[in-house]
């Protein structure tokens, strides 16, 4: 997802790919008190970081595939606890219009501004490298993802956050965050950046909050990431609601699922979806070959795999039999051409939300997804969304809710860690991008899709067609909606490499200037008793 518009690149891995990576009581004091427990913590959270990447990530890398299913085992096998509405949604791109709370004055052109991101996924900050250029901004990219070599982004000499550490902030997160702090406070790069990104993780942000800085935190995945015990995750939902607070900073997601979910333990009113866009593949959708495409490119269990070739028997599709074959069968590595020559992609999906479909959208490629209820029946019966939940990610094994409560305002009453209620899945799963997104057909069963498949009227050129006008109107509304945020965060600055920003050197100052926090002497948590006296807050 850097600067892809010049097409798809020859063994090019896919810059998409959403997600993944506690425990109850016993585990909080283990946590607490055992620096070995969060040791391999850590080391768990940094491959779950990986394996969120692998699906969209490993084309054209044969090597890097078979690393990434040992990553995948090893993650798993290590792995342990999961943390943890009744309205219809509204339509997609009425969601996705509840961006922000300031308009651009006068429209104006804001260009020039720096951005840092250390983020362990390179797919959605090589997106907004993607749409950022054109805008005029920069990014820092000091990744600290597994895959950062495929996009010469490894960070080299950042101090202090570690790719072991980053993701949780290690055995004394106030600790680093204060070391952090110190040892950029002064650095000459530091003061030329204007804002954050924290993607993946969204709880990097905490480190960042000292800073005399926009933060823009955009929940790719289940934002507890990182902060699975209840007292670290209550004390993220503290820190989180206090970013959202300042008239400069951002609080996010990529995918509507993201955003109801952070409302829902936060209490927060208002979190937009800003999805990412992977315009980068250079390819639109060209059926030249008579396969239909079983997707994504992990997480299709044989079952399903049979149910499909039963239900296609003596079928005719095209004027030929009617075949399925899983992405990974047919290609160990492809192109993004490769996947456009097909006449479709049923879905049968992992997760809520994943890049690889947003590349599937964008090439303008026609979908199949299982309707909400059947997609609900086989979670309850198969966990078929095998990294819905941290639960079913560290542990693989389902649980009946979250180990904290809604917050106090939150609109939904169903729990979304709840895997054994079948209301609560079926309610959560509505929120899927593969169900907010238009143009992407649902079937009941799979004899119902093959009849869909089948029948006489079927147009997926038209359907095609219709996928890719959506495109353009969402990337032009899209890039309007981070016009509004540059607004938002930058209205009366001029960007800080060529006005240096006012910066606290003192650490307390600094975080009771920004926020009115003071940070506990233990090693987690802030008390917001003070007075913020932020010179970020005026226009």
């Amino acid at each position: 997802m850097g600067d892809k518009r010049s097409g798809a690149r020859p063994r090019q891995p896919s810059q998409g790919g959403c997600l993944v990576v506690a425990a109850l009581v016993l585990m909080a004091f283990l946590y607490a008190n055992n620096p070995a427990v969060q040791d391999a913590d850590d080391g768990i959270a940094l491959r779950l970081a990986r394996v969120a990447e692998l699906d969209v990530e490993l084309q054209g890398h044969a090597a890097l595939r078979d690393a990434a299913r040992s990553d995948v085992e090893l993650a798993r096998a290590q792995a342990e606890h999961i943390e943890a509405p009744p309205e219809p949604p509204p339509p997609p791109r009425q969601q996705r219009r509840e961006v922000l709370t300031t308009k651009p004055e006068s429209q104006k052109d804001y260009r020039g501004y720096t951005f840092w991101s250390s983020d362990f996924h390179i797919s959605p900050i090589a997106d907004l490298k993607d749409l950022f250029a054109p805008m005029g901004m920069r990014i820092i990219d000091e990744s600290l993802s597994g895959h950062c070599h495929l996009k010469k982004t490894c960070s080299r000499n950042l101090k202090v956050i570690t790719k072991q550490n980053g993701i949780t902030l290690g055995q004394c997160p106030n600790q680093l965050r204060r070391k952090f702090f110190e040892a950029y406070v002064n650095d000459a790069r530091m003061r030329s950046v204007d804002a954050f990104l924290c993607h993946h993780a969204a709880g990097l942000c905490e480190a960042f909050m000292p800073f005399n800085k926009s933060l823009i935190v955009v929940a790719s995945t289940r934002y507890e990431i990182g902060r699975h015990d209840p007292r670290r995750w209550k004390a993220w939902n503290a820190n989180l609601k206090a970013i959202a607070a300042h008239p400069r900073n951002v609080v996010a997601a990529n995918n509507r699922y993201d955003a109801e979910y952070v409302k829902y333990f936060t209490g927060l009113s208002h979190v937009p979806v800003l999805p990412n866009y992977c315009g980068y593949t250079g390819v639109t959708y060209n059926p030249t070959r008579r396969q239909i495409l079983i997707g994504p490119g992990r997480g299709v269990k044989d079952h399903f795999v049979q149910q499909l070739d039963s239900a296609a028997r003596n079928k005719r599709f095209q004027g030929q039999q009617l075949q399925f074959k899983r992405i990974r069968d047919l290609y160990p590595h492809f192109e993004y051409s490769d996947l456009a020559a097909h006449p479709c992609i049923v879905l049968i999906p992992y997760q809520v939300s994943l890049m690889s479909i947003f590349e599937y959208y964008r090439m303008g490629i026609p979908m199949w997804a299982p309707s909400p209820e059947l997609l609900a029946q086989w979670q309850l019966k198969y966990r078929v969304m095998s990294e819905r939940t941290w639960d079913l990610v560290r542990k693989k094994r389902p649980t009946r809710g979250s180990p904290l409560p809604r917050a106090p305002g939150a609109s939904h009453r169903h729990d979304p860690n709840d895997e054994f209620d079948i209301k609560a899945i079926a309610f959560w799963i509505k929120y899927a991008d593969f169900y907010e997104w238009p143009h992407i057909s649902t079937f009941t069963s799979f004899d119902d899709l093959v009849q869909q498949l089948t029948a006489p009227s079927l147009d997926l050129r038209g359907m095609s067609q219709k996928v890719i006008a959506y495109n353009e109107e969402m990337v032009r509304d899209l890039k309007s909606e981070w016009r509004s945020i540059f607004a938002k965060m930058f209205r009366g600055l001029q960007p800080a490499a060529s006005e240096p920003r006012e910066q606290k050197r003192n650490y307390d100052e600094a975080l009771l200037a920004k926020y009115g926090a003071r940070q506990s002497d233990r090693c987690v948590g802030d008390a917001f008793d003070g007075a913020a006296s932020d010179w970020l807050v005026r226009p």
